[in-house]
C-alpha cells in the first residue's frame, strides 16, 4: 500500500517520526507539502498534485493539518472526500478544531461539561461579564495552539487591558472561566476509538500554562473511567479519529478545554515512553 502524508511545509518532530514508522508498513510513502499543492479542475475531473504526484494515486492519506493552512487544507481534504479516500478526520474538522470556542460550543451540544465561556467583538458587549466573574479570568485567542495566545487577568481592570489590545487587532474577544488550581491539565491522544497515551502536564514555575511547549512537564497519568469516556466522547464529536483531548481536573469534575486535530506527540512520547507515531501507522495501514 501506498502512503501520503499531507502536512507543514516545515516537518515538526511529528511529521519526521510518521515517515520513520510509516516506511516500515507501507510500501511507498511520499510526503505532501500543503502550501505546494495545486488542485488542478478540468471538467468533471480533477487532480491534487505536487512533483508530478498526484495524491489520488495513494491508498492511504494523513492530514497534518496545522492552524496556518486550516482553510486550504480543508478545501484539499473536501476534494479527497469527494474521490472516496477514507480520511482519519472529517474536512470540517479542520476549521471547527482550530477554532477554539466553536470546538467548545460543539462539545457543549453533545453533552460534554467544558468551563463558562464567553465571546464577543467588541470590549461593551463582554464588560457586564467582567463584573461578574471571579478572578484571575482566561483571555483567549481563538486560533491559538500550545499555549500561545492564552492570556490571564488578575482583574477587570487588567482583563480589559487585554482586550483593548485584542479589540484593536479586530481578534474576538474569548473569556473563560478559571478552573483552580489552573496550573494542571491531562492530554489524551485517541487513535479509532481508543486512548493510546495519557499524561498529566504540569506548569513550570511561576507559570499557569501547562502547556509542554510552554515548558510544562508531562508525566504518566491513568485516565478515570470518566476522564476517558469523555475523551473518546470528544474526538467523536469532532470528526477525528485521530485527536488530542484536552482535560483539566475542576472541583465540579472534569471539563474538557480544547480538541487538537492536528495533535502533537513529542511531549506525550517522552513522558509516557508510548511509540505514538507507530499507534497511528498500524491503524493506518489496517485501513481508516
Amino acid at each position: 500500500m501506498k502512503l501520503a502524508i499531507l502536512g507543514p511545509l516545515s516537518r515538526s518532530y511529528e511529521e519526521i517520526r510518521l515517515l520513520e514508522e510509516a516506511t516500515k508498513r507501507f510500501s511507498s510513502v511520499s510526503y505532501f507539502p500543503i502550501p505546494q499543492v495545486v488542485v488542478e479542475m478540468e471538467g468533471e475531473s480533477f487532480k491534487l498534485t505536487h512533483k508530478n504526484k498526484n495524491l489520488l494515486d495513494y491508498d492511504v492519506i494523513l492530514p497534518r493539518m496545522p492552524r496556518s493552512y486550516k482553510t486550504f487544507g480543508t478545501t484539499l481534504l473536501h476534494f479527497l472526500n469527494k474521490a472516496g479516500k477514507s480520511l482519519p478526520i472529517e474536512p470540517w474538522a479542520v476549521v471547527a478544531s482550530h477554532n477554539k470556542f466553536l470546538t467548545l460550543a460543539m462539545l457543549q451540544e453533545g453533552g460534554i461539561p467544558i468551563p463558562e465561556t464567553y465571546m464577543g467583538l467588541k470590549r461593551g458587549v463582554v464588560e457586564d461579564v467582567l463584573s461578574t466573574m471571579n478572578y484571575p479570568a482566561v483571555l483567549k485567542l481563538l486560533y491559538g495552539s500550545m499555549g500561545v495566545g492564552v492570556m490571564f487577568a488578575d482583574s477587570k481592570q487588567s482583563a480589559i487591558s487585554i482586550i483593548d489590545a485584542m479589540e484593536r487587532f479586530n481578534e474576538p474577544i474569548f473569556v473563560e472561566d478559571f478552573i483552580p488550581p489552573g496550573n494542571v491539565d491531562i492530554r489524551a491522544y485517541v487513535i479509532n476509538g481508543k486512548v493510546v497515551a495519557s499524561m498529566k502536564r504540569i506548569a513550570k514555575e511561576d507559570e499557569r500554562r501547562a502547556n509542554i511547549g510552554m515548558g510544562g512537564e508531562g508525566h504518566v497519568y491513568k485516565l478515570t473511567s470518566k476522564e476517558k469516556k469523555l475523551a473518546l466522547k470528544s474526538a467523536e464529536l469532532m470528526g477525528c479519529k485521530i485527536c488530542g483531548v484536552d482535560i483539566m481536573p475542576s472541583p465540579d469534575g472534569p471539563v474538557v478545554i480544547e480538541t487538537n486535530v492536528n495533535a502533537q506527540f513529542k511531549g506525550i512520547e517522552k513522558a509516557t515512553k508510548k511509540n505514538i507515531a507507530g499507534n497511528i501507522i498500524d491503524f493506518l495501514a489496517r485501513g481508516v
